[in-house]
């Protein structure tokens, strides 16, 4: 089992968990769900990881370790938000490539 696959199967299990957690278990996320919060989750994430790069710290105005942790839960909410709308466009081709594999396998 290669790592992608790996985080597939940890991404789906606490999709799995939240919903059991919030007691909407009737509605448990597709296999297609899944990969697309995790490809375009990763994609976001990264994308504002490099974002939050660039920026430079300033000396007497940051807000030090607090507003570090604070960003970096906004940038992971952000990222599950737009995965979430607008994943599709990145993860479709991608769910495509890996069902007609696991298609092949079987």
């Amino acid at each position: 089992m290669n790592n992608t696959t790996l985080n597939l199967n940890t991404q789906l299990q606490a999709a799995q968990t939240q919903a059991t957690a919030r007691g909407t278990t009737s509605q448990k996320p597709t296999t297609k769900e899944a990969f697309q919060d995790f490809v375009a989750g990763t994609f976001f994430k990264e994308m504002f990881k490099a974002l939050r790069s660039t920026e430079s710290e300033l000396p007497y105005i940051g807000g030090g370790q607090a507003e570090k942790i604070f960003r970096e839960q906004m940038d992971t909410y952000l990222s599950e938000s737009m995965a979430k709308s607008h994943g599709g466009m990145f993860s479709d081709g991608l769910y495509e490539t890996f069902q007609s594999q696991l298609d092949t396998r079987v």
